[in-house]
This record gives C-alpha cells, sequence and structure tokens, in this order.
C-alpha cells in the first residue's frame, strides 16, 4: 500500500540526517544527536498519525464490505422467502381453479355452498401472497440500492488510498532567502479544490500534512534593504502574527513592510509617499526623488527633528510619518493601515497651509516636530483599536487673508481610532489667547505652544501624562476616558508655583503609578502616586541636599515593588528596590563598590530581573537579580577579564537590545575574539548562556539591533559583508529538515 511506502521514506530520511551529522567536536555531535533525536521524534509522530488515517480507512472498508457480505446473505434470504411465496401463490391459484370447475359443474346447492366458501378463502389467501410478494420484492430492491451503494463507497474508499501518496518538493517561498529547504507533502492524489486528479503530484487542497522546514535556526529573510546611508529594517510593531517595519528598498524611500519570516510573506505594504520626478527644462534631464513615509526629517531652527514612531493595535497599525512630495515635509501626521495598501493612509492632516512665517506672540513650541508619543489601545468588545497621542492642530485657510479661520490649538493631548470622524482633542490645557500679524492684519486667537503631553501611560480607563502649563509649570495629569468619572485632573502640583516638578519616567506600579519628580526642595527624587493630590508623595530622599539628586531611571515594575537605579551619593549609580514606602525602599545592591554600576537594559523572566551592569573587575556583563542582594550576580563573564561584552544604549537607532523570547533572554555581545558582536541568548545560568547566531562568522560583527519577537520566531537586523544590513530572524526549529541523499 501506498502509505507503506511513505512511512519507509520518512524512515530513510530519518536515516540520512543521521548519516550527514558532522564530525566536529563531541559537544557539537551531542547537539546534533539531540536535534535528531528531535526531528526523529516528530517524524515518529508525523508517521503514526498517517498509519492512524490508514488504520481509518481499512476501518472503513473492512466495515462497507461485511456490510455487502451480510446484506447478499440477507437478499439471497429474501430470495428464498420470495420463491416460497410465488410458489404457494402458484397453488392457491391451481386449487381456486380446481373449485370453481367443481363449481360451475356442480348442481348439489349445500356442495355449492361449501365450494363457494372455499373459493372465497382461496381469493383471501391469493390477495395475501400479493401483498407478502410484493412486500418482498420491495425490500429486495431496497437491499439492491444499499448494496450498490456500499459498492461505490468501496470503490472509493479503494481510489482513496490508492492514491495516498507523497512528494518531496523544494520549500524556497516559505523560507528566508539564504535557507531554501525541501518538505515532505502527504495527502490524496484524487483532484481536490484547485489540485488535478492522477497527476503523481499532491498540490493545494489534496495535501493532508506536510513535514519539512526551513533548514537551520536562523536565515537572512530578504536581501532588499538598499538605502544608501547603510541603516536596516527600523521602527518595528507586530500584529496578527506578523511583524510590521519601517524599511527602504533604494526605490520607494523608506516606507511600511510586512513580514511572517519567509521571502514570500515579505513585502512593502504601500507606498505612501510616491517617487516625484522632474524633468529640466534646459536639459531635459529627469530627476527623481521618493521622501519616503518613514523617514527621519529634521527642520532646524525652532523646529526640530521627527522620528518615527510605530504601534500596534489587534487590527491597526498606527505611525507617524509624511505623505506629501519630497521638499513639502510640514510636520509628521498619524497614519493608520490595517496591513493592507487600500487600508494604509494619513488619519487627518493636521498642519496643513501654514508656513513657519506665522509667528505668535510666544513664539512656536521648541523643537517641534508633528504627531508623537503614541500610545495605542487595544479594541475591547466594541471599540475598537485607538491611539492616544500628542499634537499641535494648525489647519489653515487657503484664501488670501484668511489664516484666522483656524488658528493653532497648540500641542495637546488627542485620541484617534484611524477615521477622521472618530480623531478629536481630549484634552485642551492651555487656552488659545495668542494674537499673531499675517499680511499687516492682527489675528486672535490662537496657541503655539501648547501643554505637550509626554510619558503616556494607561492605567485602567485612565491616561496618565505630563504636562506643561503657565501656572504649573510641568505636572503630573491623568485623564479619564469612561464617561463615569473622567475627564481631566490635575493630580499634584508637586512643585508649587510656576515652576513645575519635571515629572518624568512615569511606570505603571501595584495600586498607583511611580516616577521621578523634583518638589523644589528634595531634588529630582522617586515619587509615587495613586491619582491624586493626598496620595502623590515623596517616597524617599535617595541623595538628601536641596542641589542633590538621585535622578531615578529605568523604572521597571518588579511584583508588587519597583525596581530601579538611584545614585545616592556614597556609592554611585546602582540599583534600587521600592514598595512605595520610605522604609521598604533600598539599595539591593552595591555591584560595583569602587563607582557605579550603572545598570541598564532591564528585562523580567520568570520573576527575575536581567540586566547590564558594569563593575571593574569584569566590564559591562550581563547580571541577574531576584530582588535580594545574595540574588543579584553576573550570569557570565563573556568577554574575560575587565573587558565589556556590551557597551551599547537602546535608542531610535538600535530599537531593543535585549528581550525576552520563548522563555530566554536574547541580547547583543561581544565575546572579545571568538565571534565578534553577535546574538546572544541566555536562560539564566552560566551554562545555558552561549551565542545563539553568528551572522558574520568569524570575529566579524553582525551589530544586530532590533529584536522583535512574533511569536516563535525572533526578529532582529543585522550586517554581513556579502549583503550588509538587513532583516533576520532566528528561531529554534522544530523540525524536522528533508534532505536529499546527494545531500547528505
Amino acid at each position: 500500500m501506498r502509505v507503506l511506502a511513505t512511512l519507509m521514506a520518512i524512515l530513510m530520511l530519518t536515516s540520512l540526517l543521521a548519516g550527514c551529522a558532522s564530525s566536529e567536536g563531541d559537544s557539537e555531535k551531542d547537539e546534533q544527536i539531540e536535534s535528531l533525536q528531535s526531528e526523529l521524534a516528530n517524524l515518529t509522530a508525523e508517521a503514526d498519525d498517517s498509519a492512524s488515517r490508514v488504520i481509518t480507512l481499512e476501518a472503513a472498508l473492512g466495515d462497507a464490505l461485511a456490510s455487502v457480505e451480510e446484506m447478499n446473505e440477507t437478499v439471497e434470504n429474501l430470495s428464498t422467502r420470495l420463491s416460497a411465496a410465488e410458489w404457494h401463490k402458484a397453488n392457491l391459484t391451481y386449487e381456486l381453479s380446481e373449485a370453481m370447475a367443481q363449481l360451475n359443474q356442480s348442481e348439489d346447492e349445500e356442495l355449492m355452498g361449501q365450494l363457494e366458501d372455499q373459493i372465497e378463502n382461496l381469493s383471501a389467501q391469493i390477495s395475501e401472497a400479493d401483498s407478502r410478494i410484493a412486500s418482498l420484492n420491495s425490500e429486495l430492491t431496497q437491499k439492491q440500492n444499499e448494496i450498490n451503494q456500499l459498492n461505490a463507497t468501496i470503490t472509493a474508499l479503494q481510489s482513496t488510498m490508492n492514491s495516498l501518496t507523497y512528494n518531496v518538493r523544494n520549500r524556497v517561498d516559505s523560507c528566508p532567502s539564504d535557507n531554501p529547504g525541501l518538505e515532505m507533502v502527504v495527502g490524496y492524489d484524487d483532484g481536490t479544490g484547485a489540485a488535478s486528479p492522477g497527476d503523481g503530484q499532491v498540490n493545494f487542497d489534496e495535501i493532508q500534512f506536510s513535514v519539512g522546514e526551513c533548514p537551520g535556526d536562523d536565515g537572512m529573510i530578504l536581501e532588499f534593504q538598499n538605502n544608501s546611508g547603510g541603516w536596516g529594517p527600523a521602527v518595528m510593531a507586530t500584529m496578527g502574527g506578523d511583524l510590521y517595519f519601517a524599511g527602504d528598498d533604494g526605490i520607494h524611500g523608506w516606507e511600511l513592510w510586512r513580514s511572517d519570516g519567509t521571502i514570500a510573506g515579505t513585502y512593502m505594504v504601500k507606498d505612501l509617499r510616491e517617487e516625484e520626478c522632474v524633468t529640466s527644462e534646459l536639459s531635459g534631464e529627469e530627476t527623481c526623488e521618493n521622501g519616503g513615509s518613514l523617514a527621519v526629517h529634521c527642520w532646524g531652527g525652532t523646529f526640530g527633528c521627527h522620528y518615527p514612531e510605530m504601534v500596534a493595535g489587534n487590527e491597526k497599525i498606527f505611525f507617524v510619518g509624511f505623505d506629501g512630495e519630497p521638499g513639502t515635509e510640514s510636520a509628521a501626521n498619524l497614519i493608520v493601515s490595517d496591513g493592507t495598501a487600500g487600508g494604509t493612509f494619513t488619519v487627518r492632516h493636521q498642519w496643513r497651509n501654514w508656513g513657519t512665517g506665522y509667528d505668535g506672540e510666544n513664539g512656536w513650541r521648541q523643537g517641534y516636530a508633528g504627531a508623537s508619543q503614541l500610545l495605542v489601545i487595544p479594541s475591547s468588545g466594541f471599540n475598537p483599536d485607538r491611539v492616544v497621542y500628542s499634537v499641535m492642530q494648525v489647519i489653515g485657510s487657503t484664501e488670501p487673508g484668511g489664516a484666522a479661520e483656524h488658528p493653532p490649538s497648540g500641542e495637546e493631548l488627542w485620541i484617534s481610532d484611524g477615521t477622521d470622524k472618530g480623531t478629536l482633542m481630549l484634552a485642551n490645557l492651555v487656552p488659545e489667547d495668542e494674537s499673531w500679524v499675517y499680511d499687516g492684519a492682527p489675528y486672535c486667537c490662537g496657541d503655539f505652544q501648547g501643554s505637550a503631553p509626554r510619558d503616556l501611560i494607561k492605567k485602567g480607563n485612565y491616561i496618565w501624562f505630563t504636562a506643561e502649563t503657565d501656572n504649573y509649570g510641568r505636572e503630573l495629569y491623568r485623564y479619564g476616558l469612561s464617561a463615569i468619572g473622567g475627564g481631566l485632573f490635575l493630580i499634584k502640583d508637586i512643585n508649587t508655583g510656576t515652576e513645575g516638578s519635571n515629572p518624568m519616567y512615569l511606570t505603571s506600579g501595584s495600586n498607583g503609578a511611580y516616577l521621578s519628580a523634583d518638589n523644589g526642595s528634595s531634588g529630582q527624587e522617586l515619587y509615587f502616586s495613586q491619582g491624586d493630590a493626598f496620595s502623590t508623595k515623596l517616597v524617599k530622599n535617595i541623595w538628601p541636599g536641596a542641589n542633590n539628586s538621585s535622578e531615578p531611571m529605568h523604572l521597571i515594575k518588579f511584583g508588587d515593588k519597583l525596581v530601579f537605579t538611584a545614585n545616592d551619593g556614597q556609592n554611585g549609580r546602582e540599583l534600587w528596590i521600592s514598595d512605595s514606602t520610605e522604609a521598604g525602599t533600598f539599595m539591593i545592591k552595591d555591584i560595583d563598590t569602587n563607582g557605579s554600576s550603572n545598570p541598564n537594559e532591564f528585562n523580567l523572566l520568570d520573576s527575575t530581573l536581567y540586566f547590564m551592569a558594569e563593575t571593574e573587575e569584569f566590564g559591562r556583563e550581563l547580571w541577574r537579580s531576584d530582588g535580594t542582594s545574595a540574588g543579584t550576580y553576573m550570569v557570565k563573564d563573556i568577554n574575560p577579564g575587565n573587558n565589556s561584552s556590551f557597551y551599547w544604549d537602546a535608542g531610535f537607532w538600535s530599537g531593543k537590545l535585549t528581550i525576552v523570547h520563548q522563555g530566554e533572554l536574547y541580547f547583543s555581545a561581544d565575546d572579545g575574539g571568538t565571534y565578534g558582536v553577535e546574538v546572544w541568548r541566555s536562560d539564566g545560568t552560566s551554562e545555558g548562556t552561549r551565542i545563539a547566531v553568528d551572522m558574520n562568522p568569524g570575529e566579524n560583527s553582525s551589530w544586530p539591533l532590533w529584536y522583535t519577537s512574533v511569536g516563535k520566531k525572533l526578529f532582529f537586523q543585522g550586517v554581513t559583508e556579502e549583503f550588509g544590513r538587513e532583516l533576520w530572524y532566528h528561531w529554534d526549529n522544530p523540525g524536522p529538515i528533508i534532505v536529499n541523499s546527494e545531500d547528505s
């Protein structure tokens, strides 16, 4: 049977896998053996599944054959009974004819009466026999129909079992570009769906299951990044199991792309800012420019630089960028995408028909570049995906002298569901009370500054943020999204008066939020708030003195506590913990007793904090902490001695440099001679901290950046000599990997 050939092929391929193992070091052999054993287990499971399917088919065929045999016996019995009934009817008919003949010849009235009774009785018996014969004929017909149906079922089952087959074929489009592989597909060559029956191939809906993955645990997905600056894919977000990011193929500029980790599944979503070409009147030469919707743009002077941002809900991607002709960048606007070209568009042009020549009494807000500070609120119930953001709406009139029709509203807090109708201002902290002059005529009133909301977080149904006003300076606010108890609240004027407390690093904690702030007398210290003035308090003056500040940084929720870094003026910047009380706020450990260890890159994994810290003895390496001094220690000295394996700071150009993925920590590290700067992984033990991907083999570095976890795949970008900086992914290949005998 064909399924036996399938099972034999699977076993043969398993043997080939074992034969392809290299003869390198014992540890590598052990890893290969372990990998092959895992692949064999997967193959065995697939084989068992296939065998189970065949057993089911054989059982169904056996049942059908048994039913046919039983029905044939029933038909034979019915035929015997029918013959007996017809013989009995013939006898009755003969007796009836004899009785009628006697009646015609007899003149004896008594005998005639008896004959008439006999004739009537015989007629009734003959009628009963006719009825029985008709019933038997009907039953025979029904059984014959059932036999015909069973025979058709048997024929179909035999055809299905005969069509069970497999093919080994190339796996290219569904793999990274530098990791094409093979896969075995098993199914029925019966023409299901769009497939062709009996062509010896299993395609489309004919496929029942497949065995095989792209070889290896990592690969460059697609060679497409071709921008002259040498920067790779960046600004990443995840939605629906796919990666969305900014990419530049050298033709369309920086635009929105998506990838599922395969060649076929990696493509530009939309060229939102299409190429603009100009033909010289003198030379006739055409020059073309494509700015890209996700390009970084700097205006200089009062206005700053726009750096793209991107967030993802359940069904929508929100990002900020441009869609006009190159050279017409006025300010970045909010753009929405559902992952399709048709569903990607600018929500609203919130800066239009205004030039920098307009100027209010206090001037434009320094460094303004457009919509920013994106905070996504994923869809829930009847509410769609929404985004809260900070933007200055400046929409002037196109009519001469009509600049007063839509004056600037200042940079304030807005919300949008991705539609123009669903885009509105949440809070307007600074009033439109400035006047300006245009073309010799005075106009009023507008706001050229705004409150500039920053540090947005969502707690329950409230948006917490910091904002700046003339009356209070920059302080802490919250806005309720619900109809009941909603609206804008100044949580507390921490530094009373107009100076502002400079709140920053707003971080959600148990029953409230932590932040760094300066009350004007204690310096920049740790604060805790439950959302009202009474509960907003200085947790601890870690470095006492009006001119001293511990400057809490890197705040992260740690169970029901907070872990952060601070400088107490004696031990340098070290690792601290707080339960929001003064007594419960203390330094976990003085990691570098001769200075500051400057912990950073915080990640939580299984209730353990992983971070990078520096000591004179070991340099900057990977550490872990359970919140106690004894439980805080270096995981591994990756770059031996006082050399550092990690020395970067995460930012816009690098994205995440450390990330938790599939139960382990992944990060960029330099072992000081064997691999260069490559992708490493750790399970929290020294033995389990090892190289994950060596993109640039040998001492050359690939400088991996922008780690993003999407399901079982870890995406990142890195540089190689052959391809430059491109998009890569890593995963723990579940196998099995199919190989040809000539490849082993």
